[in-house]
């Protein structure tokens, strides 16, 4: 038997610097994605869920001087989203955020998709539990899910889920949110039925990451070689773009899949400019796989590549690079970070095994000629797994240019998180109860 050593989960005082990036997140999945209070058609819904909430503005009308509703999807894909009514069925269609850290803020009613977001909290940090108080209190569509934490993976997370619901779940360390990935998730569950599964376009996700790197959306980037990290002065935010980072310098055949950060010290990415051939060799992204377990997943070098090509490709509007329309994987293992999943479906795959993902993404397409697929018109980027975070993710600066981009152009207010509040005394049990993640791969791996 193969058998993988995984690093603890994410620490609290590195992923919470990202709060603020389900921020852009679900920000826009309220201002974008809320229902509409129309009246044809639209049933009256039962408290908490009285009415959905007001008019969205126009795409052309940004909220408080942020980027207007579909700025990227201009010329790609996913410009038809831009019309998309919201569907009279299914009853409900919610957000089902896996909430274990604090990454999330106060959303604006704005129109959209979402009738609710619901919080399943997998956690007993009681500074994570504070921020979601203060967020339930204000916001009278949100809800609040308890897990018993006393049982390994996430089989009880499914416990409360209804049949007439389409559930939108997400992930608690989801950066960045596409306009258009939650109308064309529900366009593509509604219109093919046949699925059992459907995931978004989602940027550092093994599967998907090897199929980004051959549509070419990964550009060379190799971390920074210098002893000491370039800090912004005091009070001032990270420039989040590529364009003002200085080229890369080293060896010409340095190799950065082998590369670790000395003494784990704090490093950025930099671009390999002037290559004019074999760009990408001797990058990270070039040893990824098409394998759910495979070096995609991890190695932490690949996911920091990825993370800054897609602030590239942002920076100069063209998420058009990562987009297809349907991928079938066939059977494989795929990534449920941002996936659509009717809750009929959800229950009829009960008792559901503590690996949720192998469960949904593989056992039950299987058993039911349902498959998992991916729609690839709406972009989603995943901040680490756990075992990348560790190693090295939380030695970039990812997290500060996914916050300062968050803060220029997505968030319309002030935050319900900042750096301050992790240097607050916290109790020595703060945080997720460990994960048996080894057991699982175990399973994965002799299933293979």
């Amino acid at each position: 038997m193969i058998r993988v050593k995984i690093m603890s989960p994410l620490t609290q005082r590195h992923v919470t610097i990202g709060s603020i990036i389900l921020v852009g997140l679900v920000i826009w999945l309220w201002t974008s994605h809320l229902l509409p209070n129309v009246s044809d058609g639209v049933p009256i819904f039962s408290q908490p869920f009285a009415y959905g909430p007001y008019l969205s503005p126009s795409p052309n009308d940004p909220l408080n001087n942020t980027l207007p509703r579909y700025y990227s999807a201009s010329h790609d894909l996913a410009t038809e989203m831009k019309k998309m009514p919201r569907p009279l069925e299914p009853r409900l269609i919610m957000g089902l955020v896996f909430y274990g850290r604090r990454t999330t803020r106060n959303l604006v009613k704005n129109g959209g998709m979402l009738d609710g977001v619901i919080f399943l909290v997998r956690t007993k940090d009681s500074a994570d539990l504070a921020v979601l108080d203060r967020m339930i209190e204000e916001e009278p569509d949100y809800v609040q899910w308890s897990v018993d934490l006393k049982h390994d993976g996430f089989a009880a997370s499914y416990e409360l889920v209804e049949d007439d619901v389409l559930y939108i779940k997400m992930d608690d360390d989801i950066v960045f949110v596409e306009d258009s990935a939650i109308p064309s998730l529900i366009q593509t569950k509604i219109a093919r039925p046949d699925t059992f599964v459907v995931s978004a376009n989602v940027v550092n996700q093994p599967m998907i990451s090897w199929i980004h790197w051959n549509l070419g959306a990964i550009k060379p980037y190799l971390p920074d070689l210098a002893e000491h990290y370039t800090k912004t002065a005091t009070g001032q935010s990270i420039d989040w773009r590529t364009s003002v980072l200085p080229a890369w310098e080293g060896p010409e055949e340095f190799d950065a899949f082998w590369w670790e950060p000395p003494e784990g010290r704090k490093h950025r990415w930099l671009p390999a400019r002037g290559r004019t051939h074999h760009s990408l060799d001797y990058t990270p992204i070039s040893h990824t796989e098409y394998q759910p377990l495979g070096a995609g997943w991890y190695d932490w070098k690949i996911g920091a590549q990825e993370h800054l090509s897609f602030f590239e490709n942002l920076e100069k509007d063209e998420l058009w690079r990562y987009k297809f329309h349907t991928w079938d994987f066939q059977y494989n293992r795929m990534g449920m970070q941002f996936v659509a999943l009717m809750g009929k479906d959800s229950n009829s795959a009960k008792p559901i095994d503590d690996d949720d993902e192998q469960h949904f993404a593989v056992i039950m397409p299987q058993r039911l000629g349902r498959h998992a697929v991916a729609d690839g018109r709406g972009v989603v980027v995943h901040y680490s797994f756990n075992v990348q975070f560790e190693p090295g993710m939380r030695t970039t600066d990812v997290l500060e240019r996914y916050r300062a981009f968050a803060e220029e152009s997505i968030c319309a207010g002030p935050l319900v998180w900042t750096p301050e509040h992790d240097l607050e005394p916290r109790p020595l049990d703060a945080g997720l109860e460990p994960q048996h993640q080894e057991i699982v791969i175990e399973q994965y791996l002799d299933s293979e």
